[in-house]
C-alpha cells in the first residue's frame, strides 16, 4: 500500500509505502524532506508488536528525529503498518480548526 502525504505545513510532499512481509511489515519512504528521508531507512520491518507498543516506547517514534514534533509522518508510517498487518481499517480522522468555540 501507497500512501501520499500533501498539503503538509512544511509543504513537502512524502510517499509511505507499507508492504507485508511474512509476520512484519517493510516501510519505504520517500520524500522531499531530508529528515523525512533519513527517518525512513532507519525503520527495522514493523512487527503487530512494534506497532502496537504505546508511544514512549515505540520503534517508530523513537527513530523520529524530525525537526517538526507535529510532523505527521511517523503517524502515516503506523496507520499504514496497521492496515498492512489487517490490525485497522482504511479511514481517517477528520480534524477541524475552528477559532471561535
Amino acid at each position: 500500500m501507497k500512501v501520499i502525504v500533501t498539503e503538509q505545513p512544511c509543504g513537502y510532499r512524502s510517499e509511505v509505502i507499507a508492504k507485508k512481509i511474512d509476520k512484519g511489515v517493510k516501510i519505504e519512504i520517500f520524500s522531499e524532506c531530508e529528515d523525512v528521508s533519513k527517518f525512513g531507512k532507519e525503520l527495522p520491518i514493523l512487527s503487530a508488536k512494534d506497532v502496537l507498543t504505546r508511544i514512549p516506547e515505540n520503534i517508530v517514534y523513537r527513530k523520529a528525529n524530525l525537526r517538526h514534533s507535529t510532523c505527521i509522518i511517523p503517524w502515516v508510517v503506523l496507520k499504514a503498518a496497521e492496515i498492512e498487518l489487517e490490525l485497522n481499517v482504511k479511514k481517517l480522522p477528520r480534524i477541524k480548526f475552528e477559532d471561535d468555540f
